[in-house]
Parts: structure tokens; sequence; C-alpha cells
């Protein structure tokens, strides 16, 4: 019983991690110029954008079910794991391009 039990433990853990490693969402910023207002703008899109792929895969699994009813939800906590993975620098510009689009509260 416990051979037969470990391949199939070892075969789901696996598939988890796989799962896990592929609901990611992934913004490129190394070829912006992130002193430059237009620099800044793009990785604000970029962001914008990966959050709005992630939600359109995995939205409907990762969102409470008690937070469905509010469309901005998963949106908003995507860009919030995107923003929190960046470094200082780049959360700072994209702040700031935020504040230069005059974004303010929910929207992207």
């Amino acid at each position: 019983m416990r051979a037969t039990m470990l391949p199939a433990l070892l075969l789901a853990c696996a598939s988890f991690a796989a799962a896990a490693d592929a609901m990611q969402a992934r913004v490129v910023f190394g070829d912006l110029q992130l002193d430059s207002r237009e620099g800044r703008a793009v990785l604000r899109q970029r962001v914008t954008e990966a959050a709005q792929r992630y939600c359109a895969l995995y939205g409907a699994e990762m969102t409470p079910y008690a937070s469905r009813a509010d469309p901005l939800y998963c949106s908003d906590m995507a860009r919030s794991w995107i923003v929190g993975e960046m470094r200082p620098e780049v959360r700072r510009a994209y702040f700031r391009a935020r504040h230069e689009a005059g974004v303010k509260g929910r929207a992207p």
C-alpha cells in the first residue's frame, strides 16, 4: 500500500508544483528607460496587460467566492502581486507612471 501511495503522492505534488509555476504573471521591463516618461508609461501598460492576462486565465480560480461580484478584484490583486515583486526602483517608476497618467485608486 505504501509503495503505491508514494508514487501517486509524488505525482500529485509534481502536478501542483507545475500548476503553481504556470500561474504566474510576468512583466518584462529590462528594455525600458524608466527614467523617461515614455518608458514608465510602457511599464504601467505592461503591468496592466499582465494582470488582465492573468485574470483571463486564472481569475475564476483565484478570486474568493465572496469577491466575485467585484469586477476589479482579480486585476487589483494581480497588479498588487506584480508590483510587490518589483525591485524598489522599478516599483517607484511604476507608481510615478500612475501619477503621471493621473490614475487614482483602483484604476489600472
